[in-house]
């Protein structure tokens, strides 16, 4: 799963964490013992090692079950498999908590004097604890697997409360996921960060969600008319979410007075709060104005086609072709002819095939056929221009975006042919195992200063650039060089 690589690092720096932080008071406590049952044991090996191999297992069995168990054979619905690798966990885990505490809970031996009783107790306590920490992956798979699904069902909606929904899920999560290290690693030095993410975090989500998709849609919609209306219905909010934050801030430091609550807990994060809420509301509506005058654009271009669509009628149009056609085959125009039947092909393919997704690869090499040989038409009586093409006829069942090749093809005839100089163009296009190669090297000529196509050189190229980088991501390689007299590009395109 995508979500996998995060989760990964998550877990590794709780570990992390919680490991460093049973060092750290662990090695507070050297040298005292801790006498139970009139039986003394050593803190460092009878307490600290054997907590910090605890963590450790339990680390491991996280990972063998989370990151290859459950995906690799619960998934896979191999489950033989599956059930046998589960059980070895258990009992790898149980085993190794067994001998966990048979020197955390050393006394233990002291009170059945013989040692199998014993035994039987540490392995108990073991089995039990590794039987706990299924129990607990058990209810926090269910977890991650529910809010995954939510996120991916309102991920998919584009209204306004699935995105809202959407973002308080990711924040109740993660905030979730950071409870949990703060729950584990007991010290002194959370004294300060527990009452902050345990209350005030939350209060700052609140009035961050409210101000963002609630209060400045209301004043930026005239329902708060001035600003000061705005800044009443906001004072309003905080206040009353405030009373409870400060309530709840008061269990934990009960010396500071409610003055000192206002000035630390309460004023600085909704300050910080209403100013995030209100640059993330100006980058979205700057972003929305975009999109709406994208959206608008592409409307407008959309009905001038429909519009141009509709006062060309293709039987009409096909139909004078062929009588064209007809025409200069009895005139015995053969290649006039064979012209106008390669003309009405592709017309034919912008009419229809343009308007698909994708094609199959032959609709796409017939095009590219026609127009090099009606293009060929036009130069054949020149002395100073070579073309030459090598194009497979080896398509298969590959499918390719309409129209994405021709650009290459177009710009060579374009800015490759001169009558008056000496000009050239090679074609090469084959098809191997799925990936297709396009090499086009052309002559260069430079545009006269009154060609009215001249600003227009590269729009094309610039183009096909960005449909590539759409349709096809990291499944292509385009490379352009040229210098005053060349033109060269070489494209590598996944199909498969």
């Amino acid at each position: 799963m995508k979500y996998s690589k995060i989760e990964l690092w998550v877990s590794t720096v709780f570990f992390i964490l919680i490991l460093f932080s049973k060092i750290y008071y662990g090695l507070n406590d050297y040298g005292y013992t801790i006498t139970r049952s009139h039986l003394s044991t050593d803190t460092i090996f009878n307490q600290l090692l054997p907590r910090l191999f605890f963590i450790i297992v339990t680390y491991c069995g996280f990972l063998v079950l989370n990151f290859y168990v459950l995906p690799k054979l619960w998934w896979r619905k191999m489950y033989p498999a599956a059930i046998g690798a589960t059980l070895g966990v258990l009992i790898g885990m149980g085993l190794c908590f067994m001998v966990i505490q048979s020197y955390q809970s050393s006394w233990i031996y002291d009170q059945y004097p013989k040692g199998q009783a014993a035994n039987m107790a540490f392995f108990s306590r073991g089995f039990s604890t590794a039987t706990l920490f299924f129990l607990i992956y058990g209810v926090y798979l269910l977890i991650r697997e529910g809010i995954i699904y939510q996120f991916s069902i309102y991920k998919a909606k584009q209204n306004l409360s699935s995105r809202i929904l959407r973002e308080i899920i990711l924040v109740v999560s993660a905030w979730l996921a950071l409870l949990f290290p703060v729950l584990v690693i007991n010290g002194p030095f959370l004294t300060g960060i527990g009452p902050f993410y345990l209350v005030v975090l939350p209060f700052c989500f609140c009035i961050y969600f409210i101000n963002l998709y609630w209060l400045i849609p209301l004043y930026k919609k005239g329902v708060f008319p001035q600003m000061g209306t705005y800044l009443l219905g906001l004072i309003t909010v905080a206040v009353m979410l405030g009373m409870l934050e400060i309530a709840m801030l008061m269990q934990f430091a009960p010396g500071l007075s409610l003055l000192g609550h206002i000035v630390i807990y309460w004023l600085p994060p909704l300050a910080l709060t209403v100013g995030l809420s209100w640059a993330v509301y100006l980058t979205n509506a700057k972003t929305y104005q975009q999109l709406s005058t994208l959206k608008t654009a592409l409307g407008a271009s959309d009905a001038n086609l429909q519009f141009l669509r509709s006062q060309i009628n293709p039987h009409f149009l096909f139909n004078v072709l062929n009588t064209l056609y007809g025409t200069a085959l009895t005139e015995k125009a053969e290649k006039t002819g064979e012209g106008i039947q390669k003309l009405g092909d592709m017309m034919r393919f912008m009419l229809h095939e343009n308007n698909q997704d994708i094609i199959p690869l032959s609709r796409e090499m017939e095009y590219l056929h026609n127009y090099i040989d009606l293009q060929n038409l036009r130069v054949a009586l020149s002395d100073n221009i070579e073309i030459k093409t090598d194009i497979t006829d080896k398509y298969n069942t590959v499918n390719i975006a309409p129209m994405l090749l021709i650009p290459f093809i177009e710009n060579a005839y374009k800015h490759g042919l001169s009558f008056k100089q000496r000009s050239w163009i090679n074609i090469s296009l084959q098809l191997t195992d799925g990936v297709l190669q396009l090499d086009v090297y052309n002559s260069l000529h430079q545009a006269k200063e009154n060609d009215p196509e001249k600003e227009r050189s590269g729009i094309g190229l610039e183009n096909v650039k960005q449909r590539l980088q759409l349709l096809y991501p990291h499944k292509h390689e385009l490379v352009i060089r040229q210098n005053a007299n060349e033109f060269f590009i070489h494209l590598t395109l996944q199909l498969s």
